[in-house]
């Protein structure tokens, strides 16, 4: 059975982090590549189910941002999924979009205890911000052979496995993992036939 936190208006969302999910809106489905990020109005669907406040509709420059940021979060996964150390020009498009990022800090009080909370305020390239954000904190604190490729060799795939044990191995058991499951028991099947 799929979560309802796995789909968002049929965009998958197993990946773990937010910047994992937006490395995942070019599934490979039937042999061909889908991108969900085709257009402007692709991005502020995304957008929408991810939850970021992008109440205008993006423009082609922060469309642009968005396919530009992918790109290099594709890298760094790949640098850091492999165990590879992270060069400075490999950061500096992730770095350079954080740059946009202003983070306010203020004390609230919540069911009468005090809490820190943050205000961000994005002036430009909203969803591409948002996302190299995520990045620069999971980056920060993340087991590196956690970040895996779903064992399916035609599922293109990543997340980050936030298991006990480590062991996923699956972008999502109710696809992949079910597919497995099926050509296992089917070939125990002919096998005893």
């Amino acid at each position: 059975m799929v979560e309802a936190s796995e789909w968002r208006d049929g965009m998958p969302f197993f990946g773990g982090a937010l910047w994992i999910d937006f490395l995942n809106t070019t599934p490979m489905m039937n042999g061909e590549t889908i991108d969900f990020l085709a257009n402007a109005d692709g991005l502020a669907k995304w957008a929408r189910a991810a939850a970021i406040d992008c109440s205008h509709k993006p423009s082609i420059a922060e469309l642009k941002a968005a396919w530009e940021t992918r790109e290099a979060l594709r890298k760094l996964f790949d640098n850091i999924s492999a165990g590879e150390a992270i060069s400075a020009r490999r950061l500096e498009p992730v770095d350079r979009l954080l740059g946009s990022v202003e983070i306010h800090e203020r004390l609230v009080l919540r069911d009468g205890r005090v809490a820190l909370t943050e205000e961000t305020r994005i002036e430009k390239d909203v969803v591409a911000a948002v996302v190299a954000r995520d990045f620069a904190k999971f980056v920060c604190e993340a087991e590196p052979d956690r970040l895996k490729r779903c064992a399916n060799p035609d599922c293109s795939m990543v997340f980050y496995d936030r298991g006990r044990n480590n062991i996923r191995r699956w972008c999502t058991m109710a696809i992949c993992g079910n597919r497995d499951k099926v050509a296992h028991y089917r070939a125990r099947k002919a096998r005893a036939k």
